[in-house]
């Protein structure tokens, strides 16, 4: 304990400061019914309203930034597969139908868009599956293989992608 008035450290109990004779006073306990239960038997209920509101917010958000990732990230209107259907040139536009009868070879051809990659399956051209790149901005497509860059156009009403190369446009129609 410590004297209230010289502030000489003593030991618990001593009634009179032996530095300065001031009565000392011991610090006193808090005074306990012993009627009095020290804990409570059932705890308080807690509001978890606001926890629960906090989740349901949290998941909300996480399902939002999830749609604009896949938007962003995951892909776009174009992507899928596109058939080779038809091949116009000097004019003259021929189905892939009417190429195969009139050649005896298959036409049988394939570009798949996803995002902004795209392949090439053209066993008939010699491309077995070649990687590309491709870009629309509106209707306007650019293909990107390698060194060559090729031009043309997308046609949302009929799904279709044109790529035009040495005065032949091919048309390849969504799958």
């Amino acid at each position: 304990m410590v004297c209230q008035n010289c502030g000489t450290q003593l030991p618990d109990g001593t009634p009179v400061c032996s530095t300065c004779g001031a009565a000392l006073v011991a610090p006193q306990q808090p005074y306990m019914d012993p009627n009095q239960p020290v804990y409570s038997a059932a705890p308080a209920k807690k509001n978890n309203t606001g926890m629960i509101v906090g989740i349901i917010a949290a998941i909300v958000a996480i399902a939002i930034v999830a749609v604009v990732l896949v938007k962003v990230l995951g892909g776009s209107d174009y992507d899928g597969t596109y058939k080779f259907s038809k091949a116009s040139m000097y004019g003259m536009e021929y189905t892939v139908e009417e190429m195969e009868a009139m050649s005896g070879e298959s036409f049988d051809m394939t570009l798949t868009v996803k995002g902004s990659k795209c392949t090439l399956e053209a066993p008939a051209m010699g491309y077995d599956s070649a990687s590309c790149k491709i870009k629309f901005d509106g209707d306007e497509v650019t293909l990107i293989d390698g060194d060559e860059t090729l031009v043309g156009t997308y046609d949302a009403d009929e799904k279709s992608i044109t790529i035009t190369a040495s005065g032949v446009a091919m048309t390849f129609t969504l799958d």
